[in-house]
């Protein structure tokens, strides 16, 4: 919906297609009614200014014709998916004794922030409340899915918690976790199989800039193709968030088989306005499966960040496993992210978005693949 016009716009879904939408001004009331809605039905997102509707083929076709008045953008609701592969052996060749690679390359154990006071969210598979590592740490959490429960059966949400926010000394080395003393909000938005929709997502974006939440963590995505733009819908709702003092950091994919294959980057890290991750290994080098900024118009890399063979928090009883993907380098930015905004209380949303790529440190690789370069603790 347009800036300013979401109320009228609530009106013009009646009169255009006769949808009839709720509104609630506390996301966190509305968490979870989205998954309920009947034919005709639909839930206003309030702080991103965006609906979801339960449509069919006609009203769609009338609200798509009125699309660019009231209503912005139309479009239908995507499937998202997490996107880590399955678990690697650990580099033998790194010294992780104490910390892991990924926390050297990144100059974490060197930096005197650790989070405190800065809110962030993990928008996932839920997280393993009783697993060692976070049973004494304070979890805000919420499941935007059919099932109320946060508990992480697919590992996911887990280990992407354990990457920005792990224990500064967790009871069985290596350290593994960024921002250890950054307040915890996790809203489970993709099943145990690893699946997803928009829509999940949305409410829980809602619900994360109302919790005033800094940044966001989004390992999920679905490839697009060579020439695809970016969803305009997406784009306008990560302006809002910045507006609103939160950035969203997304996984570029997993999708290439490089040298000879290089995918474009993923939805939603595709838009412009959300801070898109590349993965290295832990020679520097960028990872094989990862995708690339090769779409104009938005689908740039932003950042790369340790994304091969990443040791972190798994369900119990595994309790650590060792990864790599996209998904696994997109927390080590929002954890970053945190001390970031730890050490600068004034930089929220844009400011802290362009401070996180400004203070990377510049590889010896092309732009399409590591952006900026490799993301640095302060």
């Amino acid at each position: 919906m347009r800036e300013g016009l979401v109320d009228r716009s609530i009106r013009a879904l009646h009169r255009i297609a006769g949808l009839r939408v709720g509104s609630s001004s506390d996301p966190i009331g509305a968490a979870g009614a989205h998954r309920s809605l009947r034919a005709g039905e639909g839930l206003l997102f309030r702080h991103l200014g965006a609906a979801l509707v339960h449509a069919d083929p006609d009203q769609l076709a009338s609200l798509q014709s009125k699309s660019g008045g009231e209503l912005m953008a139309v479009h239908p609701e995507r499937v998202v998916r997490t996107t880590g592969l399955d678990a690697t052996p650990r580099p033998r060749h790194s010294d992780e004794a104490q910390r892991t690679w990924g926390l050297a390359a990144t100059g974490i154990t060197r930096s005197q922030f650790s989070g405190r006071g800065v809110r962030l969210a993990i928008l996932d598979t839920g997280i393993d409340r009783d697993h060692p590592d976070f049973a004494e740490r304070s979890i805000e959490s919420r499941s935007f899915l059919s099932d109320p429960s946060v508990n992480d059966a697919n590992g996911h949400g887990t280990y992407c918690a354990g990457i920005a926010c792990g224990p500064s000394s967790p009871a069985l080395p290596p350290r593994y976790g960024v921002a250890s003393e950054a307040a915890l909000y996790v809203g489970k938005v993709i099943g145990d199989e690893g699946q997803g929709a928009d829509g999940d997502i949305l409410a829980a974006l809602d619900w994360s800039i109302h919790c005033g939440c800094a940044i966001i963590c989004l390992s999920v995505g679905t490839p697009v193709a060579r020439g695809e733009p970016h969803s305009p819908v997406y784009e306008r709702i990560a302006q809002r968030s910045l507006a609103a003092g939160t950035v969203i950091v997304a996984a570029a994919g997993n999708g290439s088989l490089r040298p000879d294959v290089i995918a474009p980057v993923d939805h939603p890290a595709n838009c412009p306005s959300i801070l898109a991750v590349a993965a290295i290994d832990p020679y520097l080098r960028i990872a094989p499966f990862c995708c690339g900024g090769i779409n104009p118009g938005g689908g740039e890399i932003d950042v790369v960040a340790p994304g091969v063979a990443v040791r972190s928090a798994w369900p119990r009883p595994e309790l650590h496993r060792t990864q790599s993907g996209t998904s696994m380098a997109t927390p080590y930015v929002v954890g970053i992210g945190a001390l970031l905004a730890e050490a600068r209380p004034s930089i929220r949303g844009r400011a802290l978005r362009d401070l996180i790529r400004q203070t990377a440190k510049p590889l010896p690789l092309p732009p399409r693949d590591v952006g900026a370069g490799l993301i640095q603790a302060p």
